[in-house]
């Protein structure tokens, strides 16, 4: 019998929904957080209980791997199952391009549509702010949220009057780079010279969009606030999360969270970071500690009603994170923990770099009663496997005119299974892959420093021949490399790992196809410098005060 097919059967048993209705789910996706920031993973100060509650409850994913190290080609691989390069979108969409995820592309919500779901998404978009690319168009029935990046524009943070301000919330970060977020993306090969914010003042001004759909499929998209206020922005997301859930606890529901928490914000933020007033000032890691507990605290909203709605023995949660922290904000962004990439020779190892502190994200799986808690497993699994593991659980077949690199990890999820990614390639450009995971082993054609570079000798793009080798199930720190650039080992052991990853990067290289993007025809109103979201262009797109100082 299908497993999935079991485990609904065996839920029935027990008073839970039919076999025949779904489980619901819930996709969390933090944005920059890195490996070492959790309670879970080990950070000695943060404050997540109720994140490591429900880790330790559910099932460690240990060997999650993002689709791309940074934003949009994320979110581009968790959402369609495709490598992004494959899908076309670029690492990063700026505030007003007039590009977005390929409108023939299926997304994990249009999956679920097809089963009976009903589908919302909070938080960030980052697939394109063009309304035919937006949410409601793609397959979910609610959005709330900024489309892109919190630093993509200036907010305001309303003051908290009664709260004491420390130092750290009121000083500007010692950043390690003085590029703006614009120039480290392009930098990086992640941006393209055109896909700034450009002369639209759309890009000024971060606006909280909301959209709504009827039984007719018609949208309705409103702009509530632009500049919207960060000090209340966690608790309007809880709102609504929790209000969707209590509206469809008779029903099958998809709930996607991708946080704007904990990415770094405009300069115009002190310690580039934000919280509301019952967080800020409260934890011992200062400001990103700060917006990480609420973070935490939203999460514990969503298990909260989960549970007064008897909701949780029929709901999958699923928590991770985009990519690894931006390292040039320092303390204001997150801890890539062991992954430190020490072989590099410089710090910069994460956000931008598919050094491991880049890719690899703390993540688990929690279902009440069919995931067997305390559990962990260090199987590769990645956030291209998503859609087809969601579809999967479902019972909705994938589309057949199409590539899918991801693969469907339920049997990990369910039992003692095995990881389906013989070889898991790595991409950050169109060049080619950058490394590849093979069982024990990472191999690496090119390494580069994540954004915004360093200033050490080292700090700079690499390739390597033979492909620079580690066992990371040994070394996962990548501080033992097996392999010597322009040498060839001796070890008939390392050879035969060579061989194999060799035939997988000539068979990759020569049958996979790059995307390309083509912006959709405009709409009314719409054109060159028109394309971002506003309020309302005869204001300049500053419907809600100024920004803060």
């Amino acid at each position: 019998m299908n497993v999935v097919i079991l485990l609904l059967a065996i839920g029935a048993a027990f008073g839970l929904r039919a076999p025949t209705d779904k489980p619901s789910i819930i996709m969390l996706f933090a944005d920059d957080l890195g490996y070492g920031d959790l309670g879970f993973t080990g950070h000695p100060t943060t404050h997540t209980p109720n994140i490591d509650r429900l880790a330790y409850n559910g099932k460690i994913l240990t060997q999650w791997h993002s689709g791309c190290p940074v934003c949009s080609g994320s979110r581009a691989a968790l959402m369609t199952g495709r490598q992004f390069t494959r899908v076309g979108t670029p690492g990063v969409f700026g505030p007003t391009v007039d590009v977005g995820l390929p409108l023939n592309e299926t997304t994990v919500a249009d999956q679920l549509k097809k089963a009976g779901y009903t589908t919302a998404a909070i938080g960030k978009w980052h697939l394109g702010q063009r309304p035919m690319y937006l949410p409601a168009a793609r397959g979910f029935d609610r959005y709330l949220g900024i489309p892109y990046s919190d630093d993509m524009g200036e907010a305001r943070a309303t003051s908290c009057n009664n709260h004491n301000e420390r130092n750290l919330w009121s000083v500007t970060p010692n950043l390690a780079s003085t590029m703006s977020s614009e120039e480290q993306y392009r930098q990086g090969g992640f941006m393209a010279p055109e896909d700034g914010k450009g002369h639209d003042p759309a890009g000024d001004f971060l606006p909280l969009v909301l959209q709504e759909s009827d039984d007719l499929g018609n949208v309705n998209t409103t702009v509530l606030e632009q500049p919207l206020d960060f000090t209340t922005l966690a608790t309007k997301y809880s709102s609504f999360a929790t209000d969707f859930i209590r509206e469809n606890q008779d029903n099958p529901f998809f709930l996607y969270v991708p946080f704007s928490h904990v990415h770094t914000t405009a300069s115009n933020q002190p310690q580039m970071q934000y919280a509301g007033c019952d967080f800020k000032n409260t934890t011992a890691r200062g400001a990103f500690g700060d917006a990480l507990s609420e973070i935490d605290w939203q999460v514990g909203e969503i298990v909260s009603t989960l549970q007064a709605l008897g909701l949780e023995e029929n709901t999958l949660i699923i928590f991770s994170s985009d990519n690894g922290p931006w390292m040039v904000h320092n303390a204001s962004a997150g801890s890539e923990g062991l992954f430190t990439g020490r072989t590099a020779n410089y710090w910069n190892t994460g956000k931008g770099s598919t050094w491991s502190g880049g890719i690899t994200m703390p993540a688990f799986a929690y279902w009440k009663g069919q995931i067997d808690p305390q559990t962990r497993t260090s199987e590769v699994v990645s956030s291209l496997d998503v859609l087809p593991t969601l579809s999967q659980i479902a019972q909705v077949p994938l589309p057949t005119d199409r590539v899918y690199d991801g693969k469907p990890f339920v049997d990990i999820l369910f039992g003692n299974g095995t990881s389906q990614h013989e070889f898991l390639f790595f991409y950050k450009d169109t060049k080619g892959p950058t490394a590849v995971r093979y069982g024990a082993y990472k191999a690496h054609w090119r390494t580069a420093p994540g954004l915004g570079g360093c200033d050490l000798p080292d700090c700079h793009e690499k390739s390597y021949n033979p492909p620079l080798l580690f066992n990371v199930e040994v070394d996962p720190s990548e501080a033992y490399p097996l392999t010597q650039n322009n040498t060839q080992p001796k070890d008939p052991a390392i050879i035969a790992v060579l061989a194999d990853i060799e035939r997988a990067h000539q068979h990759e290289l020569a049958t996979f196809t790059y995307g390309h993007l083509v912006p959709a025809p405009d709409l009314p109103g719409e054109g060159p410098d028109r394309y971002g979201v506003c309020c309302d262009r005869a204001q300049g797109c500053d419907c809600n005060g100024k920004p803060s100082p």
